[in-house]
């Protein structure tokens, strides 16, 4: 993946699917994991706020998109125009059914999404069953309040399921057996499957902030030194797995190996210009697109804000942790207001003569 991102294959495509979908649980526990170490019940309660805002802006994104505006709203194309990878994948490890009406609806998943990444990591599965209760009690406030959804408590590994009920004039454009085909069949249209990573790559970074805001509200610079220390864990925890996976492969640790072999789609979704320089102790290019930064604007000056912080607490920290000694620096950042992100990343004992040195903006 990384700079090398396959995008004209399947299983290309279903390598970044399932890393853009880990994300989001990957997030989910080691934001809300520190807060609930600090404020325990309180701070579950406004984890609880966090995750229904977090599904109105979401609902939100699914009634704006063109599909819905063409199909009308119901059970049935809520479902079918569900807005990340999670039924993708829940479908490739056992069939997805879907069952029901325009009025009610019922979705079946082998699995609740999340349950395997939480039983690895040792998650507390009570957070991942509060996160999809609040981001499905969020969903219709965003989508159209008609519609009510819900979803039971299952332990890690059973059959899941979530239930749609639609109180409106239904738009009656989908039935079942089209709600299953979207998911199914998505494969056959990869810039369908690719816009499907883009999307899920948005959702956890608005997930990111949309916690950080409810916690930073509620407790001020306590509050913001907690995401803080939730976004050095998510460094801490991807540095460390790419780290070990090269090791493995007796790959050598530098930005070379770093970069061409990331763990996120940096072809697809972040998208960089052709131009760029990549050797074993320097890597200089710019990010034109952003997924998270694209949302985080969509919020303004407190958006970008969040967005700023996340950047320099995950970046420096898990260059880091790959690579010890690692210096990340910027000549421009979109959340600093700039209209690119210009990296300029450094390992100081691996830079040969030949690398292109750092040179600060100009100062005006």
């Amino acid at each position: 993946m990384g700079l090398t991102e396959d995008v004209a294959s399947r299983e290309g495509i279903i390598a970044s699917m399932e890393d853009v979908a880990l994300k989001q649980f990957l997030f989910l526990r080691n934001l809300a994991d520190p807060v609930i170490a600090r404020f325990g019940a309180a701070g579950m309660g406004v984890l609880d706020g966090a995750f229904a805002r977090y599904g109105q802006w979401r609902g939100e994104g699914v009634r704006m998109g063109q599909a819905s505006l063409v199909a009308g709203h119901d059970a049935l194309a809520f479902l079918a125009h569900w807005d990340s990878c999670d039924f993708v994948l829940a479908n490739l490890a056992g069939e997805v059914a879907v069952e029901g009406d325009a009025a009610k609806a019922t979705l079946h998943l082998p699995g609740i999404p999340g349950a395997d990444y939480f039983k690895i990591r040792e998650g507390r599965p009570q957070l991942l069953h509060r996160y999809w209760a609040g981001l499905l009690r969020g969903m219709p406030a965003g989508y159209d309040d008609k519609l009510a959804l819900t979803c039971p408590d299952v332990a890690l590994g059973a059959p899941w399921r979530i239930e749609a009920a639609y109180k409106g004039n239904p738009g009656g454009k989908i039935d079942a057996e089209h709600a299953r085909a979207s998911i199914r069949d998505i494969f056959a249209e990869p810039a369908r499957a690719l816009a499907l990573v883009r999307s899920t790559s948005r959702n956890a970074g608005a997930l990111y902030m949309f916690i950080a805001r409810e916690v930073i509200r509620r407790w001020d610079a306590t509050g913001e030194l907690i995401i803080r220390e939730g976004v050095r864990g998510i460094a801490r925890e991807r540095g460390s797995v790419i780290r070990e996976r090269h090791l493995r492969e007796g790959k050598s640790l530098n930005l070379k190996s770093l970069m061409l072999d990331w763990d996120g789609p940096l072809v697809s979704t972040w998208v960089f210009t052709d131009e760029g320089y990549l050797s074993e102790g320097t890597w200089h290019q710019d990010c034109r697109y952003c997924p998270y930064a694209d949302v985080w604007s969509e919020f303004g000056t407190e958006g970008l804000a969040l967005g700023l912080l996340y950047d320099v607490e995950l970046h420096p920290t898990m260059y880091e942790t790959y690579h010890p000694g690692t210096v990340v620096r910027w000549e421009a950042l979109k959340t600093r207001g700039d209209h690119l992100c210009k990296f300029r990343v450094s390992i100081p004992e691996l830079v040969s003569p030949n690398d292109p040195e750092y040179r600060p903006p100009a100062q005006t």
